[in-house]
C-alpha cells in the first residue's frame, strides 16, 4: 500500500502554489504516489488559470481550507497568507497525528508572513514540533550527497553557546541514531558531530564547549546507542575541505549556516528537509516563497518531488522496521 502523503499549498503569495500545481500535473508522480493537496480551492483556481496548467482530479484528493476570498497576490507579504499557510499545517498535523496520514511535504512559508497570521513560531520545525506534541525534534537535511542534522535550528548566532548543552546534544543525537536505524535502514551507521567554535575549540584555546559540552556528550552517546558510532567533535572547516562527511552516514552541525552552507553548496536543489523526531514523517523542499518570481510561471517542481520521494521512501522504511 502506498503512504498517503498530504501537501500543504504554503504561502499563497510565493511559488508554493506554482510548484505544488507543476507536481500534481505530472502523471507520473500522480500514479507512483498518494498525494492529497490541502489549499483553499480559489488558490488553486486561480494558478491554474494564470499559469494555464490542466489536472486530472481523479489523480490526486484535495482538502478545501479557508474562504473563497483567499485569491493569492503573488509577491505581497500578507497576514491572510501567513494564517492559510499556518491553518494548511495545523490541519495536516492534526490528520498525521490522527493516523489517518503517514507523512506532510510542506510547500515553503514566509516566517514573518506566518507570526503577522498568528503563528507565532520561528518556522515549520517548531510548529510541527510544538501542535503535534513531540517532546523534541530535530532539523535534518537529506541527499544523495550526504546527509546533516542540527543541534539548533533558528535562534540568533549569540544565543547559539548558551543552547549547546549535554541535555540537548543526547536529545537530538537519540533522534539522529533513530533516523539512520528506522527510516533510513542503515546498520552500524556512524554519526560524526561538529565542533562549536573555529578548530573546534582548539584544546579549549578558542572556547570550551568542545570539552565541556560537546566531547562528553559524544562520550554518553556511544555508551547508549546500539548499533551506531558517534565520533568527534571535528573542526568544521577540515571536515568539509577533506570530504569527510562522504565517508559518514550523517553529520550533527551546531548551528543553522555552519550545516547549511555546504549542504545547499552540495546539494543543490536535491536536498530535503526532514523534521526527524515526529510520530509521522514530514519533508520539505530545500528552498524559500522566492517572493520575487512568484506567479511567474519560472519555478521550479524539482525540489519538491524530491521532497516528496523522500518522504515516501522515509515512510516504507519505517514501515520495514515495524
Amino acid at each position: 500500500m502506498k503512504p498517503q502523503i498530504l501537501l500543504t499549498i504554503g504561502d499563497i503569495n510565493g511559488i508554493g502554489p506554482e510548484i505544488v500545481l507543476k507536481t500534481l500535473r505530472s502523471n507520473a508522480i500522480t500514479r507512483k504516489y498518494d498525494l492529497t493537496v490541502i489549499s483553499p480551492l480559489p488558490v488553486i483556481s486561480y494558478y491554474c488559470r494564470k499559469l494555464k496548467i490542466k489536472l486530472n482530479a481523479d489523480n490526486f484528493n484535495f482538502i478545501p481550507i479557508g474562504s473563497p476570498k483567499d485569491v493569492p497576490q503573488p509577491g505581497v507579504l500578507s497576514a491572510r497568507a501567513g494564517y492559510v499557510a499556518g491553518l494548511a499545517i495545523e490541519t495536516a498535523i492534526s490528520l498525521c497525528t490522527s493516523g489517518e496520514y503517514d507523512a506532510i511535504v510542506t510547500a515553503p512559508i514566509n516566517k514573518k508572513a506566518l507570526n503577522m497570521g498568528g503563528y507565532r513560531f520561528d518556522g515549520h520545525t517548531e510548529m510541527l514540533t510544538k501542535l503535534s506534541g513531540a517532546k523534541d525534534s530535530c532539523m535534518t537535511m537529506l541527499s544523495d550527497k550526504f546527509n546533516i542534522a542540527f543541534a539548533t535550528t533558528h535562534p540568533p548566532i549569540k544565543k547559539v553557546s548558551s543552547l549547546i548543552t549535554k541535555k540537548l546534544l543526547n536529545s537530538k543525537l537519540g533522534i539522529c541514531a533513530n533516523v539512520l536505524r528506522n527510516n533510513l535502514g542503515i546498520k552500524n551507521a556512524e554519526i560524526a558531530v561538529l565542533g562549536l567554535n573555529p578548530h573546534a575549540g582548539d584544546g579549549g584555546l578558542i572556547g570550551d564547549e568542545e570539552r565541556k559540552v560537546i566531547s562528553p556528550a559524544i562520550k554518553f552517546a556511544n555508551s547508549r546507542l546500539r548499533g551506531v558510532k558517534v565520533t568527534g567533535p571535528y573542526s568544521p572547516d577540515a571536515f568539509f575541505a577533506g570530504r569527510m562527511y562522504s565517508r559518514l552516514d550523517m553529520t550533527l552541525a551546531m548551528y543553522h549556516d555552519q550545516g547549511f552552507i555546504p549542504f545547499k553548496m552540495l546539494a543543490g536543489h536535491k536536498g530535503t528537509n526532514f523534521t526527524a523526531g515526529l510520530s509521522f514523517v514530514r519533508t520539505s523542499p530545500d528552498h524559500g516563497t522566492a517572493f520575487d518570481i512568484a506567479g511567474k510561471n519560472i519555478a521550479s517542481p524539482e525540489s519538491l518531488i524530491e521532497a516528496i520521494r523522500w518522504a515516501d521512501k522515509l515512510v516504507r522504511n519505517k514501515n520495514k522496521k515495524k
